[in-house]
Order: C-alpha cells, then structure tokens, then sequence
C-alpha cells in the first residue's frame, strides 16, 4: 500500500534537540580520535587535549542548535510560498520515492540564505579579526603575508565575489542534490529504499526509529557517486586517478559509516530527548 505525502512543516523543537544531539555525539568521536592522534604525535601535549576537546564539543554544539534551528525555520516559511517535498511511503515505513526538483529547491534555498546570513556576520567580525592578523604580521616583519591576506580580504569584499559565492551556492547545492535524489529513487526502485518506523504523537508524524543498514548502504551509494563525478571533474582540471579512487572510496566507505552511526545514534537518542516530528499531509494534485 503507497501513501503520497507532503512534507508540510518540521517541528522545530524535536529538530532541533534531536540534530543537535547527534552532532554532538559525533564531535565527542571526532574530539577524542583527534585527543589519541595528538597524544601519539605530542607525548607532551596534554594541556592541548584539556583545550581542544571542550572547544570542539561547545562549539559544535552551538553552531548546530543555529544551524538546525534555522533549517526547519526556513523550510516552515518556504512552505508556505513554495512546493514542499513529498515522499511516497510504502506499507507505512519504506520511502519509496522522494520528489526530485522540489527536494534540490528547497535544500539550495535554505543553503543559500544559510549563507547568506553567515556572510553577513562575517563582514562584522572578519574585517576585525584580519586587522588585528595584518598587524601582527607587520609588526613581526611578515609584511608579504600580510599583504596577501590584505589581497584575500579586498576580494572577498567585492560585490562580484559576493554574487558568485551565493550563485554558487545555491547552482551546486541543487545540483548535487538534484541527483542524490535521482540516484536515491533508482534504489528505493530496487528494494533499497530507507526504512522508517513511523508514528504518531502531538496530531504530528514522529520518527520512531531509523533502520540503520538500509539507511547506510542508500548514502553510501550516493556519496560514491557525487565523490565520483567529483573525482572526475578535478581529473579533468588536472588531478591524478589515485585522487579520483581515493574519493569515490572515501565517499562510499565515508557515507556508510556516517550514515550507519545516524540511525545508531538517533534511535539511541530518540526514547530520551524526544523523536523528530513531521506534519505530514496527504499529497494534493493541483
């Protein structure tokens, strides 16, 4: 039995805390693996690790609650002016389809407007922040690096810069999810389509939990294949074929295992800080 649905709007709350969540676990691996890296390279080099690992995990933590806040944000206010993704979903777990277009417009916006906003901070805090380097290099005799970074600032101040980062933005953003959502259809078409547990809490669709294999393997494929044409074109720029292995490799044994930890993640959070909710809605033909 096929259901079409809209993805109407995120509940912003259990987003938020549940993103969140499986970020900062993530940053705890990542802080310790770089902890163990840095403790055999610098047998002395305790007072490091004391720094690095609560500035890893803090600063995660606070960039992902804007981060993850924002999303659902502006994909609520989106959905209001603009066609919202739907999904076919299959005897109630299995998405069976995603809609392709809809899907690679809504994540470049989002993207782009992220973007967008952070370079507007930026340009309050950079131009300090470069002052004070530019200085210290001066002072110190390095007045060629200065001037380079001098040179990096004035570019990235010009108006043309600016509308060819946004562009670019929002160009690549949609093309590279554009086909992550076709290669994802391929497969769901093959029985490799990802598995949710799905119920209901507060009138609101809750993600019960995530089957984590099929959740892997789907986004191991994808990031193969975007590492692929990624490889690709650096070989045409003028990279080697060792790099292009390497990437298709990392993308594919990259994306299983971030994937695979995910799902682990999520149904492990999911029973103590609450399941992310969906207002799903039957989908409406024009």
């Amino acid at each position: 039995m096929s259901d079409i649905k809209e993805l109407k709007s995120i509940e912003l709350s259990s987003y938020t805390t549940m993103v969140t969540g499986i970020t900062v676990l993530f940053s705890i691996i990542t802080a310790i693996l770089i902890s163990i890296g840095i403790a055999a390279l610098m047998p002395s080099g305790s007072g490091v690790i004391i720094y690095l690992i609560p500035t890893i995990i803090v600063g995660v933590f606070m960039y992902t609650i804007y981060n993850s806040f924002s999303q659902g944000l502006f994909y609520n206010l989106l959905a209001k002016k603009l066609k919202t993704i739907a999904v076919i979903i299959e005897d109630g777990k299995e998405i069976a389809k995603i809609s392709t277009t809809e899907t690679a417009t809504m994540i470049a916006l989002i993207s782009t407007i992220q973007f967008i906003l952070l370079y507007l901070v930026s340009v309050l805090i950079l131009p300090l922040l470069f002052t004070s380097v530019i200085q210290t290099l001066m002072f110190t005799g390095q007045a060629t690096l200065a001037y380079g970074i001098y040179q990096l600032l004035a570019i990235l101040s010009q108006p043309t810069t600016i509308l060819m980062l946004i562009f670019g933005t929002f160009i690549i953003t949609f093309v590279f999810v554009l086909i992550g959502a076709y290669i994802y259809n391929i497969l769901a078409k093959k029985g490799r389509g990802v598995i949710l547990n799905l119920g209901s809490e507060d009138g609101l669709t809750a993600i019960e939990s995530i089957e984590p294999l099929k959740l892997a393997i789907a986004f191991a494929i994808i990031c193969g294949i975007l590492s692929l044409i990624v490889g690709i074109i650096s070989v045409i720029s003028g990279g080697s074929i060792a790099n292009l292995i390497g990437n298709v490799l990392g993308g594919f044994v990259g994306g299983f295992i971030e994937f695979y930890l995910i799902a682990i993640f999520y149904n492990f959070l999911a029973p103590k800080i609450g399941k992310i909710k969906l207002e799903l809605i039957d989908f409406k033909i024009n």
